[in-house]
Order: structure tokens, then C-alpha cells, then sequence
């Protein structure tokens, strides 16, 4: 009796009040509504690798226009991550996500009526630029809701919806662009129906926000700010609708939290830029210091070519599949010969009719749908490697197995086993960025384990850039070249992988 009145008059921790409210309908809320906003994030980034084809006669781009329009959003995405991270420290997670989606969302829409192409390139950057608040916080905000127990398992659920993403994106385009009409706005501008596709690929996005709106603010945040009455009434809504019981029904009185001093954020006290930067760089420098230099390094680097290849080869597999899809060749063919082949080929169309072809052949749609459902596949199986082998030997073989593949496209010239080290080398990466991700956080002590995550997905973005704008320069002239590149650098982070103590 004595020790239950310490514990109440203590206060209980929040993990423990989570446990006595049970895993309930608040967190399947919550799970969906991140999931939906992770969802949002790929498509708009994802999306544009068919938006960058069906939109070329429209703009009348190239292959370096088209490797710009992809980069655009992702280069936003770096611009801003760290600071929608650091932001969401300072002024909550839940601001964070609603208000940098609904912009993005916004400007967006507004992209769809835009006939210009480097406004278009302009805009796609801002979307980027918002739309990394949810790429950056989302996972914060999702895993406060659940107790330790649960939250190896959440993650790997919310990581599912990449995966749904990678079908819903393909899907969708295979839908609209099976219609065939046009409306003249202006002179020089006619509303086709790949416009609607962006319309299409932020539905998630506005879905997650509107649920987002009936959700509180994590309880952890608000205890971590000392704002105890906001946490306790946060807990006790989660109580009601889990159980239909309060907090005080379950002799749960006040929530224990530690006094952090000086707590206040630059963000939140100073108006000055220069003051914000400086207390930013201030609560970053001890990532730069021994003891976490080294693995920060590596782990930057790795994941950098993680996305290289899952996302930047990614963005041209449409793209590439079109042209293999769309050869009138008979003799089977290599995917290098496939790509000399078309060069000349639009030159022709282009002599002969003047008509510019936009079309996405049938078979890259399935294709791109069969990579998305490998994703998915490949989410649930790789929990249970992960337990059997650990973490750096599931990184390095998937790099190894994925290295290979890319090797192997310079000479194999059946279809469908091309479709497959294709998956294999755009799957096995993608699968390893939320593993390396879970490893980084376990590199770093806890107050530093937020900026790392966050700094090392926004660097790892860069990847993302560099790998689509090398295929851009690259592809058409030097293809054995360009896979040889994607081959080395995944192969070299496979070997950096083992340096890492995970």
C-alpha cells in the first residue's frame, strides 16, 4: 500500500501509463495517419519518374531536363530537414507536420496549372522543401505513442507504406494515362490528363493531415517541455478513447518527468537568424567530435549510397523499362543496346512525323507494380533476417547481391530475368535505409540521436540527387559506363558497411 502511494505520489512514467491503457484505437490512428504522410513523401518525390515522361512533350525536355525536374523536390527535401527536424523539437511535432504538409500540398496544386518548365522546376523544389517536415518528423511523432515493446514493430508497419507507395504510384498512372483528352486553357497551354497525376499523389497527404487534426501532440514532447497539464490531458484522451476510462480511473494522478535545465530553444526565445544558426550548430557540434565522427562519417556515406541507387537509379527505372518495353526489336537485347536503339529513334519520329511520343508502354507500368510488391515482400522478410543474422551482415550481403545485379544488366539480355536484378538492385538498398537508420540511433546517446537520423537521411538525399543527374549525363552516351559507376559505389559502401560496430 505504502509503495502505491510513493509510485502515485511520484508520478508515473509515461511508457508505464502507455502499458496500463493498452495498445488500442488511438494508436492505429496514428499508425495510419504517419503512414499515409510517409506515403505522400514518396509519391511526390517517386511520382515524378512518371510525371518526368508524360509531361515531355508538354515541356519539350531531354534527358538532363528530365534528371532536374526528378532532383528538384529531393534537393528541396535536403535544403530544409534538418530545420523541420530542429524545429519540431522546439515547437512540437504535431504544428510541424500539418502545417509544412498542407503547404506542400498546396503548392502542388498549384504546379498542376504551371506551363513553364522552370517555374514547374521552381515549384517542385518548394514541395520538396515543405514536404520534408513529414519525411523528417513523422517517425518522431509516430513512435511516442507506443511503448518500447511496440515500436521495432510500428516502424516496420509504417515502413510498409513506402512499399504501398511504390504500387499506388504506378497504379494510378496506369489509370489516368489510359485516358485521352485535352482542354486549351490559353493559346499555349492544354490541361492533359498527367496534370491530374500530382492530384492523385498528395490525396494521402491531405488524408493524414485531416486525421492528424482530431490527434493530440505527443504526450512524450510535452512532458520533455515541462508542459505536464498538456501531457496528462493528452494521456488521458488516449485513456478515453483506447478504454473509455481516465487516467484517474487507472490511479494514475500526475506523469513523472525530469527538469531539463536551460530547455529553452534558441527557436523559441530569439528572433535573431543568426542566434537560431548558432544554437542549431551549437546542439549539432557533438556529432562532428570523437567518439561519433567516425561511424557518423560512415553511416552518412552508406546511406548516401543507399539512396544512389534505390532512389536515383529508381527514379529512371520507369523510364529505362519504357524504352525496353517499347523496341520494335525482335533479337533479344541487352539494356544498353535497348537505350542506343531508342536515341536514334525519337530523332526519327521526329524527322518523319513531328509528333512527340509520351506514351508509357503497358509492360513498365507491371514491371514497376512487381518492383513496388517485391518492396513490400521484402519489408516483412527482412524483420526476420535481421533477427538471424543481425543488422551489418543484412546491410553488406543486400549491397553485395545488389552490386552484383547491376554488374549484370551490362550483359544480360533476357527480359525477365533484367526485371529481376533490377528489383533486386533498387530493393535490397531500400530495404537497408531503415535498418542503417535503427543503427544510427543506437550509435548515438539519446539527445543526440534525433539530428543524427535526421542529418543522415538529409545527406543521404544527396544520393538520391547525384544518382539521378549521373544517369541523366550519363545514360544515352556512356550506359555500361553508368551502371559500372552505380555497381562500384554500392559495392564500396557494402565494404564501409563493415566498419561499422552494429
Amino acid at each position: 500500500m505504502d509503495s502505491t502511494e510513493k509510485s502515485v505520489s511520484a508520478g508515473h512514467e509515461y511508457e508505464e501509463v502507455l502499458q496500463l491503457i493498452g495498445f488500442g484505437r488511438v494508436q492505429w490512428i496514428v499508425l495510419f495517419a504517419s503512414g499515409l504522410l510517409l506515403m505522400m513523401v514518396i509519391n511526390e518525390t517517386m511520382g515524378m519518374s512518371y510525371i518526368t515522361i508524360v509531361s515531355q512533350c508538354d515541356f519539350e525536355t531531354t534527358s538532363m531536363d528530365k534528371a532536374i525536374m526528378s532532383a528538384a523536390s529531393f534537393i528541396g527535401i535536403f535544403c530544409s530537414s534538418y530545420f523541420w527536424g530542429y524545429l519540431s523539437d522546439s515547437i512540437g511535432r504535431r504544428p510541424v507536420l500539418i502545417y509544412t504538409t498542407l503547404s506542400g500540398n498546396i503548392i502542388s496544386i498549384i504546379s498542376v496549372f504551371i506551363p513553364n518548365y522552370w517555374i514547374y522546376v521552381v515549384l517542385r523544389f518548394l514541395v520538396g522543401f515543405f514536404i520534408a517536415g513529414a519525411s523528417s518528423t513523422t517517425y518522431a511523432y509516430l513512435v511516442e505513442f507506443f511503448t518500447p515493446r511496440h515500436r521495432p514493430i510500428v516502424i516496420n508497419y509504417a515502413s510498409l507504406f513506402v512499399g504501398i507507395s511504390t504500387v499506388y504510384v504506378p497504379v494510378v498512372a496506369w489509370l489516368v494515362m489510359t485516358m485521352d483528352w485535352r482542354v486549351d486553357l490559353t493559346d499555349g497551354f492544354a490541361f492533359r490528363p498527367w496534370r491530374l497525376l500530382t492530384i492523385f499523389y498528395l490525396l494521402p497527404g491531405v488524408f493524414g493531415t485531416l486525421m492528424l487534426l482530431k490527434l493530440p501532440e505527443s504526450p512524450k514532447f510535452l512532458i520533455s517541455m515541462g508542459r505536464t497539464e498538456d501531457a496528462f490531458a493528452a494521456v488521458n484522451w488516449i485513456a478515453l478513447k483506447n478504454s473509455g476510462k481516465q487516467l484517474q480511473d487507472l490511479k494514475v494522478e500526475k506523469l513523472k518527468f525530469e527538469e531539463i535545465p536551460n530547455r529553452e530553444n534558441g527557436v523559441c526565445v530569439s528572433k535573431s537568424a543568426s542566434t537560431i544558426f548558432k544554437k542549431m550548430w551549437h546542439d549539432t557540434v557533438p556529432l562532428l567530435k570523437k567518439p561519433h565522427l567516425l561511424n557518423f562519417i560512415i553511416s552518412c556515406t552508406v546511406m548516401c549510397g543507399l539512396f544512389f541507387s534505390s532512389s536515383g537509379m529508381g527514379l529512371w527505372y520507369p523510364e529505362i523499362l519504357n524504352r525496353l518495353g517499347s523496341t520494335s526489336v525482335e533479337d533479344a537485347m541487352t539494356v544498353c543496346d535497348v537505350i542506343d536503339a531508342s536515341i536514334d529513334q525519337p530523332q526519327l519520329n521526329k524527322t518523319l512525323s513531328q509528333i512527340c511520343n509520351d506514351q508509357i508502354s503497358i509492360k513498365s507500368y507491371i514491371d514497376t507494380i512487381t518492383y513496388g510488391s517485391a518492396l513490400i515482400v521484402g519489408y516483412i522478410v527482412m524483420g526476420f533476417v535481421i533477427n538471424r543474422i543481425g543488422r551489418k551482415a543484412s546491410i553488406t550481403g543486400g549491397l553485395a547481391i545488389a552490386s552484383g545485379c547491376a554488374v549484370a544488366l551490362i550483359w544480360i539480355e533476357d527480359e525477365v530475368i533484367i526485371v529481376v536484378c533490377f528489383c533486386l538492385y533498387l530493393v535490397l538498398p531500400g530495404l537497408s535505409v531503415s535498418v542503417l537508420s535503427g543503427a544510427v540511433v543506437d550509435l548515438v546517446p539519446t539527445h543526440l540521436r534525433g539530428k543524427a537520423v535526421c542529418i543522415c537521411l538529409m545527406l543521404g538525399r544527396t544520393g538520391s540527387v547525384l544518382g539521378s543527374n549521373i544517369i541523366g549525363v550519363l545514360l544515352d552516351s556512356y550506359c555500361t559506363i553508368t551502371f559500372g559507376v552505380f555497381s562500384g559505389f554500392v559495392m564500396f559502401c557494402a565494404l564501409l558497411t563493415l566498419m561499422l560496430p552494429i
